[in-house]
């Protein structure tokens, strides 16, 4: 087995039990809130609150993890965090204790996947596999994960999601433990000669994330234009990820059908991340992102409509465009935009932007939404994708497509 193949394996294995962990808490863990007593304003603030800290902390978590030599280091760490949190999560049953718990395990996950994608992506480069092969894996764990924690929450209750989420944690604990190291990549740049004239390596630069070059980057307008318009997008789904469970269980669909049904928009994503580098090429980035708001407006207006089961399955398939088309078309939009240095840094800004600040605001106002009209809280869904729309068409008239330039801040 050459390099590359067992680099790509255990990257793979690695992001199986982050997402097996996630699936317990994005699909069912709201649900474990109401099952506890919280009510919706409560259960919005919760996830609101967590998702922003989470994701507003991304880039200085990002920051320490760069730290390291080794990747895996602040992974492990950042796992034994997760393990303890939802150890914490077995004893409590209060409102502010759950609250505070909640936002330690978010924080406690805050980079590890982006860390992980991050390895993947480089990794790709390197060795010549396909970054969406890897990250599939974890999609097909989602998949499996909601589906056999809906049978179980059937069978015993929705007690079952913690130690769903304690089974996640550890496993992701013991992957951890086998991450693979990239050779860092030596550039010509980073060789000198020695005082016999032969050629000796200076220790290599590592992608990290650079305060001097967020400024810079923060104060470029069509980046942030192309921020935005990918995180009004990916924030038409909050009110889905917040209470689409606590929903279809007042509908009297099973935890069996609720995880199905989950699933399917997750598999959809798992066959579009197949092909993820050839619809890329072929559409495009930003025909990519367009066409992923229109699905979105599709997806949530049939939604806010409570329309029968066999519906719910279809447009469960615009997943494939709604999440996973966007955030490829995200992550090349970057990579054609920003300079090789800063794409790191220009990664950790978009995570803290289109899954923190945007989503956060999303998942507390589609709550408050939610609690008093229930389902028509997809219509505040439909109408973030609207204007994620219009600010993908106008990204046309703005940016050619080309690499900006920046200029460097002199010290």
């Amino acid at each position: 087995m050459n390099v590359g193949r067992l680099f790509a394996i255990k990257i793979s294995v690695s992001f199986i039990p982050q997402f097996w962990s996630l699936a317990g808490y994005v699909v069912f863990f709201a649900a474990w809130l109401a099952h506890n007593g919280l009510d919706e304003y409560q259960i919005a603030l919760i996830l609101g609150v967590s998702q922003a800290l989470k994701n507003l902390l991304a880039p200085f978590t990002a920051l320490w993890a760069d730290g390291f030599k080794l990747k895996k280091t602040p992974i492990l760490y950042m796992n034994i965090l997760g393990v303890l949190s939802v150890l914490l999560l077995f004893y409590v049953d209060q409102y502010v204790s759950i609250f505070l718990i909640t936002i330690f395990f978010a924080l406690s996950s805050s980079a590890i996947v982006p860390i992980l994608d991050g390895l993947s992506m480089k990794g790709a480069e390197r060795y010549g596999f396909d970054y969406g092969h890897t990250r599939l894996w974890g999609s097909l764990a989602f998949i499996v994960s909601s589906i056999l924690c809906g049978i179980y929450i059937e069978y015993y209750g929705y007690d079952v999601v913690i130690i769903w989420l304690l089974i996640g944690a550890v496993l992701a604990l013991i992957a951890g433990l086998f991450l693979p190291i990239l050779p860092e990549k030596v550039k010509l740049a980073d060789v000198g000669l020695d005082s016999s004239g032969d050629s000796v390596s200076k220790r290599p630069t590592r992608g990290k994330f650079d305060l001097t070059g967020a400024l810079i980057l923060v104060k470029q307008p069509i980046f942030i234009s192309i921020l935005v318009t990918v995180a009004f997008i990916f924030a038409s789904h909050a009110v889905y990820y917040g209470f689409s469970t606590i929903h279809w269980a007042k509908l009297g669909y099973s935890g069996r059908m609720i995880g199905l049904l989950w699933s399917v928009g997750v598999l959809a994503e798992v066959v579009l991340f197949m092909f993820s580098n050839k619809l890329a090429n072929l559409m495009g980035p930003r025909r990519l992102l367009i066409w992923a708001a229109i699905a979105a407006l599709v997806r949530w207006a049939i939604t806010a409509l409570d329309p029968a089961l066999y519906w719910l399955f279809i447009v469960q398939i615009l997943h494939a465009f709604t999440f996973a088309a966007a955030y490829l078309a995200s992550l090349h939009l970057i990579t054609r935009s920003v300079p090789e240095d800063l794409i790191s840094t220009a990664m950790a800004i978009s995570a803290s932007i289109n899954s923190g600040i945007f989503m956060a605001a999303a998942m507390f106002v589609g709550g408050l939404l939610y609690a008093e009209y229930l389902n028509h809280a997809y219509w505040f869904s439909v109408a973030l994708a609207f204007v994620g729309l219009l600010m993908g068409l106008a990204l046309k008239f703005v940016w050619n497509g080309e690499a900006l330039k920046f200029m460097r801040i002199k010290k």
